[in-house]
């Protein structure tokens, strides 16, 4: 019963919202699907800047994950600059662990939603595969670099006047992880529009 209904809501929630890339701003997708997670960021773009939360929910096995964005945003040019409102989801899927073989860990990633202004209106519909590699180190910290190549079909509205293109978005960055329960984010987008951002992401634990 659980799992059917965080599908149900998961269901419920996708066709509002703009995956875990609904704005000109950072995944921050980790490597591996989570089994629950709770991110909060602070983005800074070519446009504008903005704060942004990351639920992010396994779906009852080790391979599945629910993300939902919220999120407001700040312009800098005449287009957007009285804020815009962020909301996002997306389906993650663990395509593989790292191995002595392959040592990557790969999660797949698409969704679609709309990012809502006064003057500004995005609808974006990305698909990507996050890759990186988990380096243990002293005691229970750890660090992750990863890369997310993400493809995305955008249609942008602003000032009276709309236009779709195929965008390429790549993040390089890396999440530092200082015990179980909490770790560090940063990254930085390079593409159709470049931005830099940090996070704190916190792992609540006995919640099942």
């Amino acid at each position: 019963m659980r799992k059917l209904s965080l599908a149900f809501v998961a269901l419920l929630i996708l066709p509002l919202s703009l995956a875990a890339q609904s704005g000109f701003h950072p995944s921050f997708q980790p490597t591996r699907v989570a089994e629950r997670e709770y991110n909060f960021g602070l983005v800074d773009w070519d446009g504008g800047s903005a704060l942004l939360f990351q639920w992010r929910e396994g779906l009852g096995n080790a391979r599945t994950q629910f993300t939902a964005d919220l999120g407001i945003s700040d312009g800098d040019g005449a287009a957007n600059d009285d804020g815009a409102l962020i909301i996002g989801g997306s389906f993650h899927y663990q395509l593989m662990r790292a191995t002595s073989d392959v040592p990557f860990d790969m999660v797949f990633g698409a969704g679609l939603g709309i990012t809502a202004g006064d003057r500004y209106d995005a609808f974006r519909i990305p698909v990507g595969v996050a890759i990186g590699h988990r380096f243990p180190l002293e005691g229970k910290l750890a660090i992750t670099p990863f890369v997310h190549p993400r493809l995305s079909i955008d249609r942008i509205s602003a000032g009276g006047v709309s236009n779709t293109d195929t965008n390429i978005d790549f993040d390089i960055g890396g999440s530092f992880e200082i015990n179980e329960q909490m770790q560090i984010r940063l990254a930085a987008t390079l593409g159709n529009s470049d931005a830099v951002g940090v996070s704190f992401v916190w792992l609540p634990r006995g919640l099942r």
